[in-house]
């Protein structure tokens, strides 16, 4: 299935590359619909225990100054350099060890000087690292601060890690704890920082283990569970009630569509919001797939290019793009239902879609397809990115290579993006 996925790809440097993510800006709608079903977990997110790393690491790096002039190589960061070399000298080949954020420039790093640091990894927890990708989730959990020092909640989970570890509880974890602490000072030190433990195989293998995806024990799964079912101002919108759901599932069945039917039977309260969700992906997919058939198409010419309108009469455009004013409409009546205090999503989708509200022949939604591709990679940069083809002529396109992926078929009825089901289920399966 190809999805349009907020998932990191290569570089892209300013106005002279392709945007890689989300050629037709469906993204932020999904998202923000998603954010109101499960507020503060992402799709990126998908071993738990990461909460657990960091937690571990606000008590560790609480009392190490943050040097101003090296903001590229904060304690935290240092902190999450150790544990992913950790990983990688000791449990490279654990089949476990999945799901863990940047190994594959992290490995590289390892490989070329023996060491990470900020312009070889992790400069910045923004959008990549594990405290990226799970620092929304760690400080909605109360587990680390706006600035990732220790949370009100850090100091529980500590404790029942270090219990779970054999070590007494927070109090007993503290020698522990101080050595990893001078790990990380030492690497900080270094000009400029990186890591520099000074440890050996048995070192580094403790630390690893500590933190391993897979290994999390009772106390702190049974801390972790309740801090994702707290019913107080904590609240995740609907991860109850979706985690109480996921034991219908097997692992090779799963789909977002069936888990939102059963959500809706089960908490009727959802229905607008899964309404919405449902005619919004019912409106992208049929974008999406339109886009693809189009793209398949036009890949298969030579440096002629493809003229725009001859997909007018392919069967899967026709179907993919029918009733697609219909479909615009059905959505944003429904986006209507769904309040947002931080925007008006009706109006998002209007300023975005609204070509596509107007009753159009094959042949003019091809075309505007086109253009609206073209727009949206403008608008990605301040100095916009490349279409992913070129236009040889007013209606003639040229793919570029990058962008010739095979022919799929389209998959009426489908989502095209997640709603944090998968995560969700990460999560019950790493806890359970």
């Amino acid at each position: 299935m190809t999805l349009t996925l907020p998932f990191l790809t290569t570089y892209d440097p300013p106005g002279t590359s392709e945007g890689t993510l989300d050629p037709l800006g469906l993204y932020q709608i999904a998202d923000q619909l998603a954010v109101q079903l499960v507020p503060a977990v992402r799709e990126r997110m998908q071993r738990i225990r990461f909460l657990t790393a960091m937690a571990v690491g606000a008590v560790v790096t609480e009392d190490i100054e943050d040097d101003p002039q090296v903001r590229d190589a904060s304690p935290y960061l240092v902190w999450e350099w150790l544990i992913v070399e950790a990983f990688l000298r000791t449990m490279d080949d654990d089949p476990e060890i999945w799901g863990v954020p940047g190994t594959l420039v992290a490995r590289r790093a390892l490989n070329q000087h023996g060491y990470l640091d900020a312009r070889s990894y992790l400069k910045t927890p923004r959008i990549f690292g594990f405290y990226g990708v799970y620092k929304r989730l760690a400080i909605h959990l109360g587990l680390v601060d706006v600035n990732l020092g220790p949370g009100p909640n850090a100091e529980g989970l500590v404790d029942a890690w270090a219990r779970d570890q054999g070590l007494g509880g927070l109090a007993g974890a503290r020698p522990l704890l101080q050595r990893w602490s001078a790990a990380v000072s030492r690497s900080v030190a270094e000009k400029p920082p990186r890591t520099r433990a000074g440890w050996k195989t048995e070192a580094w293998l403790e630390l690893a283990k500590a933190f391993a995806p897979a290994g999390g024990k009772a106390r702190e799964r049974r801390y972790l569970r309740e801090l994702l079912h707290a019913s107080d101002e904590r609240r995740l919108g609907a991860l109850t009630e979706i985690w109480k759901l996921q034991e219908k599932f097997q692992v090779d069945d799963f789909q977002e569509e069936r888990l939102h039917d059963d959500l809706e039977k089960k908490v009727p309260g959802l229905g607008s919001l899964l309404v919405a969700i449902r005619t919004y992906e019912n409106f992208a997919r049929g974008l999406q797939d339109a886009f693809d058939v189009l793209k398949a198409e036009a890949a298969g010419r030579d440096a002629q290019g493809y003229d725009v309108p001859q997909i007018a009469g392919n069967r899967e455009f026709k179907q993919s793009v029918k009733q697609l004013h219909a479909r615009f409409a059905a959505t944003q009546a429904a986006l209507g239902e769904v309040a947002l205090a931080s925007l008006s999503l009706p109006n998002l989708f209007s300023d975005r879609f609204g070509v596509f509200g107007e009753l159009m022949n094959e042949t003019d939604c091809a075309l505007a397809l086109c253009a609206h591709h073209e727009v949206v990679q403008r608008g990605k940069s301040a100095d916009g990115k490349r279409p992913w083809f070129d236009r040889i002529g007013q209606d003639r396109i040229y793919i570029r290579h990058a962008y010739r992926t095979p022919r799929r078929d389209i998959l009426p009825g489908r989502y095209v993006h997640d709603y944090r089901g998968k995560p969700i289920r990460r999560f019950y399966s790493d806890l359970t």
